[in-house]
């Protein structure tokens, strides 16, 4: 029998394992070394979650979540980065689709992503590929930061489901 705080733990493991993934990738284009203006280096780093996720990396995708994280759902750095985990160790693989829909760099090294993420245990050959797969979809907004030692890191983090039509 399934109960209701089942699903509901399901759905935050799956929203963890998601925002890891989104991360990723923004936080990869954050370390590239010819990244120079707030935007590209925000890129970088989704970049690297994204590339850190689909090797089963959470070691590297914790690395770019800020020591302050929190988020509306009560998490905080340790707890996501166990949710993460916890995802990535119980799926044999994992795939992903993502798309920035757009980034805002704020004032005071502040920046928000709007980030679309798939992630199905088979690969993912494009967005229309999404209404023959068996996958989960999010939309995340994500709040990062310029840290004291250079680095762009997740702050915080909403999530929620999103549509086949939304990776169009």
């Amino acid at each position: 029998m399934r109960t209701h705080g089942r699903g509901l733990r399901r759905a935050a493991v799956r929203g963890a394992v998601c925002l890891g993934f989104a991360v990723g990738s923004f936080l990869g284009l954050a370390c590239a070394s010819d990244a120079t203006s707030p935007e590209e280096r925000v890129r970088a780093v989704l970049a690297d979650l994204e590339e850190a996720a689909g090797r089963k990396n959470a070691p590297a995708m914790r690395e770019h979540v800020s020591e302050g994280y929190a988020d509306a759902q009560g998490n905080d750095k340790r707890a996501i980065a166990q949710l993460v985990a916890f995802h990535l160790l119980r799926n044999q693989s994992v795939y992903l689709l993502t798309r920035v829909q757009s980034i805002e760099i704020e004032p005071a090294g502040e920046a928000r992503a709007d980030v679309l993420v798939a992630m199905a245990g088979t690969p993912i050959a494009g967005p229309e590929a999404l209404r023959g797969l068996r996958a989960d979809l999010y939309r995340f907004d994500l709040r990062l930061g310029e840290e004291q030692d250079g680095a762009w890191r997740v702050r915080s983090a909403q999530w929620r489901p999103a549509g086949v039509d939304d990776f169009r």
